[in-house]
């Protein structure tokens, strides 16, 4: 494997130290290139036993049932013998059009030792508690389903075609999936059947990454900037409109009381469509409590079952109207947890 080391950071200044480390990955990147309009039979074999392929199929299938093995299996051979399809669900077309400008972009990142600067991996840190280590792997991917980035344990995944030109863009897209294995960290997992606390902490996890990973404040970027800057304006104008869906989710999963809702909660909010209206919400949340309680009771919360945040967001929200309202449904649901329960993060 070919890996670049592009994140490190020690914070060794007292006891409680916090270290976290990332490396780059192209080596699924180039198998894939090599394939593309080679004119040769793919190694499905190998391609089966990748567990890139895997991971990135494992992530997709569970918004799209038809992103299967068998599927990218098809559209990888068909790349190969450089043929374009009519329902190209893994956007290898794209990749056939670049394959030259994507090679040239493999060939900085191999050669060019890229320093993702000091200030990004210091930004990380203020939302990282003590005593957490942190090692992870960013792959890049080429013939994904979607734009942008996601996670798997402490890997990582960034689609290239989407990415390539805009260093800024890629800063920040590693600093948000990082950010995700350093929540595997310290982020509680709720119970696989209380449906609305797994909704409650897929925005936080969410919200918090796009809240540090803030695509708003980068000047100039490329194209997938831009784009992200574009769903960031959208969804500050319909604030209030995202709440207001995620507390139509909250409802309908607690009318319904099975895994199916919160699938299609999920896919609605949180699957990148639609700007991702629920990323917007976590962020909204995150950044109001770290406003008002500062960063240590952030912190605190964030360790805490996700229903507490929340909680804390509603008292916040109950005395400043200019905070977006949380929805009757969601109000509801937090209703019988006790003030109480935040003394474990406020008032120490």
């Amino acid at each position: 494997m070919k890996h670049l080391a592009i994140l490190g950071f020690l914070l060794a200044s007292t006891p409680a130290q916090a270290d976290i480390a990332v490396e780059l990955d192209i080596s699924f990147a180039e198998s894939v290139l090599n394939d593309v309009c080679s004119g040769k039979q793919i190694d499905e074999a190998a391609i089966r036993q990748s567990s890139a392929v895997a991971n990135m199929l494992a992530h997709f299938s569970q918004f799209r049932d038809y992103f299967t093995m068998d599927a990218y299996l098809a559209s990888r051979q068909q790349a190969a013998h450089c043929q374009k399809a009519d329902r190209d669900i893994f956007r290898f077309n794209d990749v056939i059009d670049k394959k030259q400008a994507l090679l040239v972009e493999l060939a900085t990142m191999k050669n060019t030792q890229q320093d993702y600067s000091h200030d990004l991996v210091s930004m990380l840190m203020l939302f990282v508690p003590a005593d957490i280590s942190y090692s992870g792997r960013a792959t890049i991917a080429i013939g994904t389903p979607s734009c942008g980035g996601w996670s798997v344990g402490s890997d990582f995944y960034v689609d290239l075609p989407c990415i390539m030109g805009d260093a800024p863009g890629l800063q920040y897209l590693i600093a948000h999936e990082s950010y995700h294995g350093i929540q595997e960290k310290f982020m509680p997992t709720p119970g696989e059947t209380d449906h609305v606390a797994r909704l409650f902490s897929a925005v936080m996890r969410e919200g918090s990454a796009t809240a540090i990973a803030d695509f708003s404040k980068i000047t100039g970027g490329g194209s997938y900037t831009a784009s992200s800057k574009q769903s960031i304006r959208r969804n500050a104008s319909r604030s209030q409109q995202n709440f207001d869906l995620l507390d139509m989710a909250v409802a309908y999963i607690l009318h319904t009381s099975g895994a199916e809702a919160y699938d299609v909660a999920n896919n609605i909010g949180l699957s990148g469509s639609f700007d991702a209206p629920y990323y917007a919400v976590g962020a909204t949340i995150f950044n109001a409590i770290d406003e008002a309680d500062g960063r240590e009771v952030l912190l605190c919360l964030m360790q805490q079952p996700s229903k507490l945040i929340f909680k804390r967001y509603a008292m916040l929200a109950e005395h400043d109207k200019r905070l977006r309202q949380l929805g009757v449904s969601t109000v509801g649901e937090l209703r019988p947890i006790e003030d109480g329960a935040l003394d474990v993060c406020i008032g120490k």
